[in-house]
């Protein structure tokens, strides 16, 4: 499947565009408009101001000025001019490692690319102008994946993240992509905190709910999904996905709580490390442990004993009151599973499934 030629649909370029405090911006360009979604958008909330659309193969729309150029070359060529940015950069591979040296100016000299969304979201930040604002649409990977934490560190660390907006899976049609909008902000003022937010449909239209507050120490450290809240009147789940990675695993060391294989009862397989770098999140006695990953994704247990390290590939749910586990009690994941070659599920895909158990 070509993941590169998915546009935004309306509704939600006009929720996403409607969520960006900026009074009246000057200019608004897309440096890979497409369909040129994101700024008939910005053209119905900000009718003043001037549209711009880049792409390599130009779409025309009315009020939107078009220019037919590689974006990543747009962007160097027109640093610091905007003051708005908008992008749905196609999910795909680029055709030559660092074609466009310049966007890697400020980066550590050994830090390259092979994905061409990363590429643009380089490019895009170098058209803000300082105080300006870029509302950006990247895969979940680039949230959530281990290989991303580097360029999530100097993001996080040059910029202001404002908002990470949790994208629903049907947005871009049956494909079912996981992505996120990020809202970024060349900015000297920080916040404490980023929102954390989740984009669902409801009454024939789309709406945004809050999830978390995240810390801004865990955002610098490029740990954006490590800690989420969900909320609502009926329940309130804590959930934290361990971050130890499997290639960390030896034959003797540290005990380390990691998924198996599906069965009944399902009960995650024990693992060593030898060397933890980083802080790792741990399961106490009466947590409910669920695999993320695999075949037996879903698939959950309480965990009884001491303190023990979780992996990468295990979801931890804080149960004190033991109300989780009673709601639980007896009931098997029952929902597809996403992916193709590896299976897996996310935080929303668990709470959801947890919240139609009633009771």
């Amino acid at each position: 499947m070509n993941y590169s030629k998915f546009y935004t649909p309306p509704a939600i370029a006009k929720l996403l565009v409607n969520r960006i405090e900026i009074p009246s911006p000057g200019a608004v360009i897309d440096i890979c408009c497409g369909s040129c979604n994101l700024l008939n958008a910005a053209d119905k909330r900000w009718p003043e101001a001037n549209l711009i659309g880049v792409d390599v193969i130009c779409h025309s729309s009315s009020n939107v000025s078009t220019i037919q150029s590689d974006g990543r070359k747009y962007a160097i060529e027109h640093s610091e001019q905007y003051s708005l940015v908008l992008a749905n950069p196609p999910f795909d591979f680029v055709s030559q490692k660092r074609e466009f040296p310049d966007l890697y100016i400020d980066l550590p000299r050994e830090y390259s690319t092979s994905r061409l969304e990363i590429e643009m979201l380089l490019a895009n930040l170098r058209l803000l102008r300082q105080e300006g604002t870029l509302m950006i649409i990247m895969p979940s990977t680039f949230v959530n994946a281990q290989s991303n934490i580097k360029i999530r560190k100097y993001l996080a660390n040059k910029y202001h993240i404002e908002e990470i907006i949790r994208l629903p899976e049907d947005t871009f049609g049956p494909a079912k992509i996981n992505s996120y909008a990020l809202i970024i902000k060349s900015t000297n003022l920080h916040k404490q905190y980023t929102k954390l937010l989740s984009v669902a449909f409801k009454d024939a239209k789309y709406f945004t709910s809050e999830i978390a507050i995240i810390p801004q120490a865990q955002i610098r450290a490029g740990k954006w999904d490590e800690v989420t809240v969900i909320e609502n009147s009926e329940s309130k789940l804590q959930f934290r996905r361990g971050n130890i990675s499997s290639h960390s695993f030896t034959s003797t060391g540290t005990p380390i709580l990691h998924t198996a294989k599906r069965q009944d009862p399902w009960k995650p397989s024990i693992r060593y490390v030898s060397e933890i770098k980083r802080t790792p999140v741990y399961a106490e006695d009466g947590d409910i442990i669920v695999s993320r990953i695999g075949k037996s994704a879903g698939q959950w247990c309480k965990h009884t004993g001491g303190n023990i390290i979780i992996s990468d590939c295990l979801y931890c749910i804080k149960d004190p009151n033991g109300i989780v586990a009673q709601k639980l009690e007896g009931q098997v994941y029952s929902f597809p599973l996403k992916g193709v070659a590896t299976r897996y599920i996310t935080i929303d895909d668990f709470s959801t499934w947890y919240e139609s158990l009633g009771g």
